[in-house]
């Protein structure tokens, strides 16, 4: 919502109108002005010493009689008016509410584009952040319809009213701009750059947000120093030993070779045993002597033990099968012979009778071919 929970009336900052002065006797200002029912010919005890008129103030025998600031009015609403002790031109009670909701309008504005919330500004003609600023500007005309949308003030908002209000928002907390670079009157409005950041009332999710795109930030820059400062090192190392250099390079290839090929090893190892314990066993299951394609045993096998994974299964079939071929091929008790299946000349395997009876008794009497939980090995794969 565009109440806010935090207004800019907790930020520390002075007032935007001109400081309190001291009692004393000002200037007539405009010269021309005369106060109805009073006509002041004489000084009275004024002693010749007068100031300034303030800033939006009439004055006349010494006096501010009003702060018509020549803005005029707006539906009975008026800009500025004299203060209690008469000394300065301060905004009116109408101006005030108005502004604080402009400026809570703004704070949740402001929070909702840099966390980028779904009620976010994503027209571009509406909306601008400058560089070197750290707030962006909006359009006059979003404003208003926000306000509008989410206040309950009394007077309709419009850019027009803001531009008129422009004289009572403070300029430490407020700060009107163009969206082009066209010269002109101001159309957008945004929160100043004096506005502390921490004031902000930012949401715990995008405080979070924010927390971990610094935390990646620095990884990246860490990152990058290492790798700066160990190719600094290492062409320093190569400058200064031109003749060792290339053994060094030839010893930390060949350990990282050996290392990769050691991983990739025990990988198979670890996977073998039970692709072939799987392969004997559908071959066990398999009825009649017509045997068992070579090729469909493969991917049986290796669809029932990576179902969803399919860098592993072809990491089975083209390093851990091939061994498997190399064992069946090997074992007298598989009958191997070659026959059409599909209209392909396949290779298939048959194992014997007493074979199968054999590893069918062996095997424990609950278990089912093609039901199997999906393998997962802890080997790591060389990339």
């Amino acid at each position: 919502t565009l109440g806010g929970d935090v207004s800019l009336d907790q930020i520390d900052s002075t007032a935007a109108t001109d400081d309190a002065v001291s009692p004393a006797c000002f200037m007539d200002y405009p010269s021309d002005f005369y106060f109805s029912g009073e006509n002041v010919t004489e000084d009275n005890g004024c002693g010749g010493n007068y100031i300034q008129c303030p800033q939006w103030g009439r004055c006349h025998g010494g006096l501010l009689r009003d702060c018509n600031d020549g803005g005029g009015e707006w539906q009975g609403l008026v800009r500025f008016v004299p203060n209690e002790e008469g000394t300065s031109c301060v905004p009116s009670d109408g101006a005030l509410v108005i502004m604080e909701v402009v400026q809570d309008a703004l704070v949740n504005m402001t929070v909702s584009q840099s966390c980028r919330s779904s009620n976010m500004i994503t027209d571009p003609a509406s909306v601008l952040l400058k560089e070197q600023e750290p707030y962006p500007l909006f359009s006059l005309d979003v404003v208003s319809w926000r306000v509008n949308e989410a206040s309950e003030v009394d007077i309709t908002m419009s850019s027009n009213l803001l531009l008129w209000l422009q004289p009572v928002f403070d300029a430490a907390l407020v700060t009107f701009g163009q969206l082009s670079e066209t010269d002109g009157p101001p159309d957008a409005i945004g929160l100043s750059s004096e506005v502390p950041e921490h004031k902000l009332p930012v949401p715990f999710s995008c405080q979070m947000k924010f927390m971990c795109m610094e935390l990646f930030g620095w990884l990246l820059k860490f990152l990058y120093r290492v790798v700066v400062l160990l190719t600094q090192k290492s062409w320093q190392y190569m400058s200064t030993h031109p003749k060792s250099s290339p053994i060094v390079l030839m010893i930390l290839v060949a350990a990282v070779s050996i290392r990769r090929k050691t991983k990739h090893r025990a990988k198979v190892r670890e996977i073998f045993d039970i692709v072939k314990e799987e392969a004997y066993d559908r071959l066990a299951h398999c009825d009649g002597s017509g045997g068992y394609a070579a090729l469909h045993l493969r991917d049986d096998v290796g669809h029932a033990m990576y179902s969803s994974n399919v860098r592993e299964r072809l990491f089975m079939y083209n390093y851990v099968w091939p061994r498997v071929i190399v064992e069946v091929r090997a074992d007298n008790r598989v009958r191997k012979f070659r026959k059409a299946a599909d209209g392909k000349q396949l290779e298939h395997w048959d194992l014997n009778t007493n074979s199968k009876r054999g590893w069918q008794l062996r095997k424990t009497p609950n278990k089912t071919p093609g039901k199997h939980v999906e393998v997962t090995s802890s080997a790591k794969r060389d990339p």
